[in-house]
């Protein structure tokens, strides 16, 4: 859809009520009723803690709520904003799936990422993903955090109080007018009434005797008052945000203020090539030198060099995207400086691939040396984003073909965290080291960190605390004794039926469809059939524990 259609999909009668970045009375109305009674389900929702059916049930009453105001104002939803708001949804559910902590924020991070992306695409056209340039949808979204944090109380206040010029509506709102002075009047008289009746009542007895007033818990009240107030502006902010007229000034950018001469491009980019080449260099020199070549130039074993660095490539290749983008939007506009810009930069992510290559193959010893963790794990997979990223930058952007980079990097990023959610990272994670264990009795599994995932994870770490209990070598290792101690304490508290059980105390509270999860029930199911050897291996092993100091004064 063009941009000259997509804007005329609202109808001419709302025109003339809009002024600037103004909506009109009639939908600002909507907007604050839609945006309080969500802000009311929250608080319904989420007073008792944060559940993948309560959040998977409001972003969907927020995007219902969002289609809702966008048809009454008389446009017709484009097919993108629709995608991304089925997209967010999907996300928001995977959270009855998944109870990994890392996978949840992920998917609330994505999930308000595409509802943010839908907003942006409803209200501007040209800012939606497929935007000709990276800056328009960075402007994009800067305007719809600032709107959302600041615009909507005093734009949608001013909106809703705001006389309607048809004649017909005022006949009908003179009654409403005239009784605001009133209701403002009494709304005051209540609340003094209220505070300074309250203290006095705690001041003295006997004025407290005769004196009656409702039992307020001011406490719980204010809680409830801010959960409301905070979701409100939140919800209320990102509509307003998405159904506001597009700018006075069309869909102008503001430029970046500067631009980059053929020197600062060659400067930049061949330093930076300079530096990834040495550092390729040294990175083949511990790859067909091996240990020695290690021991020699840094006196650490493989091992040890196994556990550095991987984050910090990390951020390298994270950091250097950007770079590339903006010298690129930075260029004087000559075919001789683009050229220039792609000979330097080319190499650059031929490098980084190389250094993305190299940092999963110290992962991969790492894992073998120390076993596979979530955070490793996750390393490794936004690495692999990474690559993409730089691949899709050199088909894109370095060929002067911008508009679908921003698209398929993020699509790139939506594949991999749906695959994240099918695949299970914790399972995952405990297989591995389960399996390391398997192979080579040489090395020890960390128990302690089995027991600390969740998920599919929870089977595997039951199993082998079962296994390690039954192992009497195990418990006369003061070090095996007491990981195997704690791992089986923190199974049996998280996942047990014992009194305190944080899952356990949630399924007791009313409505506690909200936060029912597949994986807790899974998990809870484990450790229900081997209920008996857990408390077994955990009182082993702890008296072992307890014991131990003690023979050995």
């Amino acid at each position: 859809m063009t941009p000259a259609a997509s804007t005329s999909t609202r109808t001419a009668p709302l025109d003339h009520t809009r002024t600037g970045a103004r909506l009109s009375t009639p939908t600002a109305r909507s907007v604050a009723l839609a945006a309080l009674s969500l802000g009311t389900l929250a608080d319904a929702l989420f007073r008792d803690g944060f559940g993948g059916p309560a959040f998977a049930l409001w972003i969907a009453l927020l995007a219902a709520s969002l289609v809702s105001l966008h048809r009454e104002d008389g446009g017709r939803l484009p097919r993108e904003v629709a995608v991304w708001l089925t997209v967010a949804v999907a996300l928001a559910a995977s959270l009855i799936w998944r109870n990994s902590p890392a996978l949840i924020f992920l998917d609330i991070v994505g999930a308000l990422g595409c509802l943010s992306l839908a907003a942006m695409r409803l209200r501007n056209p040209r800012a939606g993903i497929f935007a000709e340039r990276v800056s328009e949808v960075v402007t994009a979204a800067i305007r719809l955090a600032f709107d959302t944090a600041m615009g909507w109380i005093p734009g949608t206040v001013r909106a809703v109080f705001a006389r309607e010029s048809s004649p017909a509506w005022s006949g009908r709102a003179k009654p409403i007018i005239r009784a605001k002075p009133i209701i403002r009047a009494v709304l005051l008289t209540l609340v003094v009434f209220l505070a300074f009746g309250a203290l006095l009542r705690s001041a003295d007895p006997i004025f407290a005797s005769f004196a009656s007033l409702p039992d307020v818990d001011v406490e719980n009240l204010a809680q409830h008052g801010f959960i409301i107030a905070v979701f409100t502006v939140i919800a209320g902010g990102w509509a307003r945000s998405a159904l506001l007229p597009p700018p006075r000034d069309g869909y102008h950018v503001p430029e970046l203020g500067f631009s980059l001469a053929p020197l600062d491009i060659v400067m930049i980019l061949a330093t930076l090539d300079v530096l990834f080449v040495a550092f390729v260099g040294a990175q083949l020199g511990w790859l067909f030198g091996g240990e020695a070549f290690l021991r020699a130039r840094t006196g650490l074993t493989a091992a040890e060099y196994a556990r550095r660095g991987v984050f910090q490539v990390l951020w390298v290749v994270v950091l250097v995207v950007p770079i590339v983008i903006a010298t690129r939007g930075a260029a004087r506009a000559e075919p001789r400086l683009a050229r220039r810009h792609t000979l330097l930069a080319v190499p650059m992510l031929a490098l980084l691939g190389v250094m993305i290559v190299s940092a999963l193959a110290r992962l991969r010893l790492y894992v073998g040396y120390y076993g596979l963790t979530i955070d490793r794990f996750y390393a490794a997979v936004v690495m692999a984003w990474l690559f993409v990223t730089l691949v899709w930058l050199y088909l894109t952007v370095l060929r002067d073909w911008v508009r679908p980079f921003a698209a398929g990097t993020v699509a790139a990023g939506m594949v991999a965290l749906f695959s994240l959610n099918a695949i299970d990272p914790d399972a995952i994670v405990a297989r591995v080291n389960v399996a390391r264990t398997s192979r080579d009795a040489s090395r020890s599994l960390d128990l302690e960190h089995l027991a600390t995932l969740r998920g599919g994870a929870v089977p595997y770490a039951v199993r082998e605390i079962a296994r390690a209990a039954a192992d009497p070598a195990r418990l006369s290792d003061s070090t095996s004794a007491n990981d195997l101690c704690t791992a089986a304490r923190v199974v049996l508290d998280r996942y047990g039926s014992t009194r305190g059980n944080y899952y356990a105390s949630r399924a007791d509270l009313d409505a506690s469809w909200r936060f029912w999860n597949a994986d807790d029930v899974r998990a809870m199911a484990a450790v229900r059939d081997e209920f008996r050897t857990l408390l077994a291996a955990r009182h082993s092993a702890c008296a072992a524990q307890r014991t131990r100091p003690a023979v050995a004064r």
